[in-house]
């Protein structure tokens, strides 16, 4: 969940990387929305990706959406189910090699969200999150937010999103707030004003 409370930037015109792996193809989660992203400097097009260990870029944004796998290891490439129709999910569509063998996912249209006041169920924590606290991005699959505690992060030194600080809390969440989102038991957003 990534919503808008305040007016923002919208940027309309990124596509999400294509992936080369095979696996896949089952309506599988790629990124969530509120994942931080940075911009592929080695692409003319503005292809973002989200972050994974060790990558000391310049944050770019967030995605506003949920982008998923296609369905075309179960179903004929191109299907949609009947739940993502008038959703905001994106659907990466398979890429094909030489012989015709899906070898991973086409680029695919995503949003990405700049500045602006938003509410996210996507970050980290260990602990309560108040009001005032400086967010940055966490580096793991998931790309989101969290503070620099490094139990917080993965990195024995925080990232820092190649510039400091990406946001910060607005409205937070309880300690036992933060485990049961963290634990995806009980969702709890929290408000957040981004810098990027």
């Amino acid at each position: 969940m990534f919503i808008p409370r305040h007016p923002v930037v919208e940027n309309q015109f990124c596509q999400f990387a294509s992936q080369t792996s095979a696996t896949g193809g089952t309506g599988g989660v790629l990124a969530y929305a509120g994942s931080a992203c940075y911009l592929d400097t080695s692409q003319n097009d503005p292809i973002v990706k989200i972050y994974v260990a060790n990558e000391n870029y310049a944050a770019f944004g967030f995605l506003m959406q949920k982008v998923k796998y296609g369905y075309h290891s179960i179903h004929p490439a191109g299907m949609m189910l009947p739940g993502d129709l008038g959703s905001s999910d994106v659907i990466a569509q398979p890429s094909y090699n030489s012989s015709g063998v899906i070898n991973g996912t086409k680029a695919a249209p995503v949003g990405v969200a700049h500045m602006g006041i938003w509410d996210t169920i996507h970050y980290y924590g260990t602990a309560a999150l108040v009001a005032g606290t400086a967010l940055y991005v966490r580096q793991s699959s998931a790309s989101e937010l969290c503070t620099t505690s490094a139990t917080e992060n993965t990195q024995t030194t925080p990232f820092n999103g190649g510039g400091g600080i990406v946001a910060y809390v607005l409205k937070g969440a309880s300690a036992a707030q933060v485990t049961a989102n963290v634990a995806n038991t009980t969702l709890f957003p929290i408000r957040v004003k981004l810098l990027v």
